[in-house]
This record gives structure tokens, C-alpha cells and sequence, in this order.
């Protein structure tokens, strides 16, 4: 068995980390479900940002289980994503974040690009965060997610994102694509035009 089956991925910014409140919680429900116990630490008890990492925004990864973790700081730099493919996989689970992400390493994903997981001819997420979509001026996101982020939660609470069963033959009817995750907060600026999603590969389920 994996020492630390399951990871966390905060952002910090200035020497403070974003969102621990979100973060705590789930840190906390994961440990529930999959050790069915309580964590012997807070985030906030461990989270020590060192001196080289007080500027600028930091990405911070916490590998852990219900009573060890291991901590990692890294200087951020963005992925330049300038395109979406469409992937179909079938009976996909990751509704913890687990460190094993074999599964996610078959997308083949190039530098430029990520990918729209289609499970089960369902949308959900993309290999690194959530996914939101704009149609009529809303902004929704798939109600068939793989993993609930911690700033899709936060947007939800905020009703600014509305859940929605979103479909591959959907996905024509949107005008907006946007990826979210720890690190890339709700910024319109970032979004691209659904043209640039491309349906190729479909015959391939991973």
C-alpha cells in the first residue's frame, strides 16, 4: 500500500495559502472515507511556508494519510492551454484525490493542450481541475464532475456556477470553456472559445 494514498494541492500567494478553509474540509472528509477515522492534524498545523517561497504565488502539494504527510513548495508557472480534446473513457472514479494517477497519464496530453473527459458519454473534468462552460451568459459545470475542486465549491456557494448534466453532444451549445482548479481561480480572461475543443480520438476509451 501507497504511504500516501491521497495529495492535496493548495496555492499561495505571498506567503498565504488560499482557500484553506475548502482545502481543510476536504482533506478531512477524504481522510473519513478512506481510512474511516478522524486526521490527527489541521492543514493550518503543518502549513509552513518557507523563506524562499514567501513571494509570488507558489504552488504547494501535501501528500498524506491519516496521521503522516510529506510537504513540497514549488515556484508556479501556468500552463499555456491553447486548445481542449476530447477524451471518452468508460466507468472513470476518482472522487478522492488519490496520488495514483496511472489513468491520467494514458490522456497523452501534449504541452499545449488539455483534455474534456467524457465518462461514460457523460462530461466531467479535465486532468487538472474542474470545467466550466458558458451558454446565455451562465456559467455551469458538469454535474457529473470526477473530483469536486476546491474552487468549484466555492462557486457553487457563491451561485455564480449552476450544476448541470452536460453531454458530448452538448457541448455544441456552449460558447465558453474554462478550466478551474487550486492554482486558476474564476478569471474570464482565460477562457476559450468552445471552437477551440476538438473531438478527436473518440473511438479510443481509455
Amino acid at each position: 500500500m501507497c504511504q500516501f494514498p491521497l495529495f492535496e494541492t493548495l496555492s499561495v500567494i505571498d506567503g498565504k495559502v488560499q482557500n484553506l478553509d475548502y482545502h481543510q474540509k476536504r482533506f478531512e472528509q477524504a481522510v473519513q472515507k478512506y481510512f474511516d477515522c478522524e486526521p490527527t492534524f489541521t492543514l493550518a498545523q503543518i502549513l509552513v511556508v518557507p523563506e524562499a517561497y514567501q513571494q509570488g504565488k507558489i504552488r504547494c502539494r501535501i501528500d498524506y494519510n491519516a496521521s503522516e504527510f510529506e510537504i513540497k513548495f514549488f515556484a508556479y508557472s501556468p500552463k499555456q492551454v491553447e486548445r481542449f480534446r476530447c477524451v471518452e473513457v468508460e466507468n472513470w472514479d476518482y472522487h478522492l484525490k488519490f496520488s495514483d494517477r496511472k489513468r491520467f497519464d494514458l490522456l497523452n496530453i501534449l504541452q499545449n493542450e488539455e483534455v474534456v473527459i467524457i465518462n461514460n458519454g457523460n462530461v466531467s473534468d479535465c486532468s487538472i481541475g474542474n470545467l466550466l462552460f458558458l451558454k446565455d451568459g451562465v456559467w455551469c459545470s458538469p454535474k457529473d464532475y470526477l473530483l469536486k475542486g476546491t474552487q468549484l465549491t466555492q462557486l457553487l456557494e457563491q451561485n455564480k456556477v449552476n450544476l448541470t448534466k452536460i453531454t458530448q453532444a452538448d457541448l455544441g451549445q456552449y460558447e465558453k470553456i474554462m478550466l478551474i482548479n487550486a492554482l486558476n481561480p474564476f478569471d474570464e480572461s482565460r477562457a476559450l472559445p468552445c471552437s477551440q475543443i476538438y473531438f478527436c480520438n473518440l473511438d479510443r476509451k481509455v
